[in-house]
């Protein structure tokens, strides 16, 4: 037999016969509840927190990336709906991370944060809005993040939403993922 022909039929054998290998990223993971046009609520997060407002942003982040990325129809609270989604926010921290050591035309500013991480702890739970059912139960969800301190104190508070609101974001859209890919 010539070497052509045998280096076509062993390179049809090697195709066909498959290594038993593939991608699990490639494989549809299709999760019960993330059914095009299904209804969802989203209850209001329980702020277990002493940082007043943090639940308004975490649900508001919440709910605009189901808007925008998933495959429910967000309803009003109060209205029934297929599935449910309720958090808590569980803790809340804001910590320096490093120290200025002041200047010499600016020896007051010595000893004053530099850098703050925030860090935020949530749960969050998916219901059968029919059975009241537990779902999907994600624990203690901890996302923080750093920012740098300007040593104007009148920006502190606004560095401070900033860096919440991305958390918020941050926190929704790594949900929502886990929760639509149906990953436990």
């Amino acid at each position: 037999m010539p070497s052509a022909t045998i280096f076509l039929l062993m390179s049809c054998l090697l195709f066909s016969s498959g290594c038993g290998y593939h991608r699990l990223d490639r494989e549809p993971r299709k999760a019960a509840w993330a059914q095009k046009g299904e209804t969802i609520r989203l209850a209001r997060f329980r702020n277990l927190t002493p940082k007043l407002g943090l639940e308004d942003r975490f649900t508001k982040a919440l709910e605009s990336r189901i808007v925008a990325a998933s495959p429910w129809k967000l309803v009003p609270p109060g209205e029934p709906s297929r599935w449910v989604l309720q958090g808590t926010l569980e803790q809340y921290e804001s910590r320096p991370l490093g120290l200025t050591l002041g200047n010499g035309s600016d020896k007051a500013s010595a000893g004053s944060a530099s850098r703050v991480e925030i860090k935020v702890v949530a749960s969050v739970e998916l219901l059968d809005g029919q059975t009241g059912a537990v779902v999907l139960s994600r624990r203690h969800l901890t996302f923080s993040n750093q920012y740098r301190v300007d040593q104007n104190f009148a920006s502190f508070d606004d560095r401070e939403v900033q860096v919440i609101e991305s958390l918020a974001d941050d926190f929704a859209e790594s949900f929502l993922t886990q929760l639509l890919e149906g990953t436990d």
